[in-house]
């Protein structure tokens, strides 16, 4: 293992919860949206898991043609429509609620509609490991929404709060070699894990784990100079930490230069933003801060969240308790 990422944050983190966090603590209701985004919600959520529910009833003898309207509904103008309309007409209150319509629009919903474009363009139906990409996305931006939204799905939700233990393996075998079609071309991303073992112990905490990794892998997707990002999950003590890096354009590369000079943990604090709304990273340490429970700031300052450039590559990590 190449020693530059044990050396990027301190190996003595320790989570400070007496009990597994549970990855509850960052939503909303449905109360808290104007009438008109909560239709929104509404069918985003519904169309999304009909895409997993379907896969789900034909999992036996999965038959992929049965997806092409799906498929077609989602590279459609109305969908993207649907997610850049999440918003426009509730009165932002709080800055935990322009997170959570954050963690909504992008997550997986933006990299399903890229997918649901490319599978249609180019008639990739029978592409099998490409469909499951399609299905497996939206399982994730399913359980994202109702990690985001409490009532959207309350019976739903409620098996998300049950005992279920999720093994590293799985986020392996969904992020390695898994491609995104972006206006720069195909950028695939390369996992490599030095753990084996559990991540967490409930869809509830599963979903609060991946809003962060969503954050992570799309802020790179969005400044990749290269065709591959990297995400490595290695052992520190208890704790796993999760590294995703790129390499940057010369432009990016002087833009962090000056905006924030060598304080790169400054994009963990919000306001900061390069083409983005500057508060993607912002909710990963918040998430990530009461995962250990520990306070933000502290968690900025003490590097559980961080993020360094090293010659022309970014690295953004963050540290998450392994199941003992």
């Amino acid at each position: 293992m190449d020693k530059r990422y044990i050396e990027l944050a301190p190996i003595n983190l320790r989570n400070m919860h007496t009990t597994r966090y549970d990855g509850s603590g960052f939503s909303a209701k449905l109360s808290d949206f104007s009438p008109t985004d909560v239709q929104v919600l509404k069918t985003i959520y519904e169309h999304i898991k009909s895409v997993y529910d379907l896969w789900l009833y034909m999992k036996d003898a999965p038959q992929y043609a049965l997806f092409k309207p799906t498929i077609e509904r989602f590279s459609s103008d109305e969908m993207v429509f649907l997610g850049k309309k999440l918003g426009m007409t509730t009165e932002i209150s709080s800055a935990s609620l322009r997170k959570i319509i954050h963690d909504i629009r992008g997550g997986a919903l933006t990299t399903m509609i890229s997918c649901a474009g490319r599978i249609e363009r180019m008639n990739l139906y029978n592409d099998v490991e490409r469909m499951r990409s399609f299905v497996f996305l939206a399982r994730d931006q399913a359980k994202m929404m109702r990690s985001a939204i409490e009532d959207i799905d309350p019976f739903t939700r409620a098996a998300d709060e049950r005992f279920r233990i999720h093994s590293v393996y799985d986020y392996v075998k969904k992020w390695h070699d898994f491609e995104y079609p972006s206006a720069k071309g195909t950028i695939t991303v390369k996992v490599r894990c030095f753990f084996e073992g559990n991540v967490t112990t409930c869809c509830l905490e599963a979903s609060a784990l991946d809003r962060v990794v969503y954050n992570y892998i799309n802020n790179a997707l969005r400044f990749a100079a290269t065709d591959t990002i990297t995400l490595t999950i290695l052992p520190i003590g208890n704790m796993l930490r999760w590294v995703v890096e790129n390499e940057l354009e010369p432009k990016d590369l002087q833009w962090l230069e000056e905006t924030i000079g060598n304080d790169a943990q400054a994009l963990y604090k919000g306001g900061i933003t390069h083409g983005g709304n500057g508060i993607g990273l912002s909710n990963c340490a918040d998430i990530v801060a009461a995962s250990c429970s520990i306070p933000p700031p502290e968690a900025i300052e003490q590097g559980y969240v961080g993020a360094k450039v090293i010659g022309s590559t970014y690295y953004g990590w963050f540290h998450w308790n392994a199941v003992q």
